[in-house]
């Protein structure tokens, strides 16, 4: 964690310096983004994508993919079949960890991830190695994902008209989701035809992925726990229920 604290705040510092804010963020809006870019903020995201990131991911590949120490801790650790994956309803890279390849991004595809070619990241052990191995292979695909963004950005007017800060929506109910990072982030909304909806359910990723934990802890040492609930990737605020 320490060796990517520095990516981590470089790539902060450009949702600060595009949205105000270095975690909640408030840029998208209906029908476009808030404002435009800063000057000199296109380079440096271009610098990050193109330059940067990918010989920082290089250097963490050699410092920990085959570092002996976590190889002994985590190959073996934790398994999960791909059997018991789908059984309990798990999704993201603890998923595909488990050999099976399924991605929203893919299997539904939303905004324009139709555009961009990448690879849904797949291993086939179901252990906690491979969990770290999909998330690596994962950083490699988002940063594929970002050139082609950046690449393609398009001119033209932000946002035209007025702001719509508050949308009323017709009466009924809709599912929608998008492939977090921790696993499929879903929203089920009733409406009454009022601006704000009369019930809704989030589905977060880590309170479903979590019910795996005890079957994955079955057979292993106490201190492989730490290692597995690590690699299951929680948000604790999404299991406060």
């Amino acid at each position: 964690m320490l060796y990517a604290i520095e990516e981590r705040e470089l790539i902060l510092d450009i949702f600060e310096a595009v949205t105000g804010s270095r975690m909640m963020c408030n840029y998208f809006r209906f029908g476009g983004v808030a404002r435009d870019l800063p000057a000199g903020v296109y380079e440096k995201m271009r610098d990050l994508a193109y330059e940067r990131l990918p010989r920082r991911i290089d250097e963490l590949d050699l410092y920990l993919t085959n570092n002996e120490i976590i190889r002994a801790r985590c190959e073996g650790v934790g398994v999960l079949t791909p059997e018991q994956a789908i059984a309990y309803s798990t999704s993201g890279p603890l998923l595909r960890a488990s050999g099976v390849p399924y991605d929203i991004r893919r299997a539904d595809p939303y905004s324009i991830y139709d555009r961009f070619e990448f690879d849904v990241a797949v291993r086939y052990h179901g252990d906690v190695y491979d969990r770290y191995l999909v998330r690596m292979d994962e950083i490699r695909q988002s940063i594929r994902i970002l050139q082609q963004a950046i690449r393609d950005l398009p001119d033209g007017p932000i946002q035209t008209g007025k702001s719509q800060y508050q949308v009323r929506v017709p009466a009924g109910e809709a599912y929608g989701r998008v492939e977090a990072p921790k696993g499929e982030l879903g929203f089920y909304v009733v409406s009454n035809g009022k601006p704000n909806p009369w019930r809704y359910h989030v589905r977060a990723p880590s309170f479903v992925n979590i019910t795996a934990l005890e079957t994955m802890s079955k057979g292993n040492k106490v201190a492989d726990a730490v290692a597995i609930l690590g690699s299951i990737d929680i948000v604790l605020g999404e299991l406060d229920r």
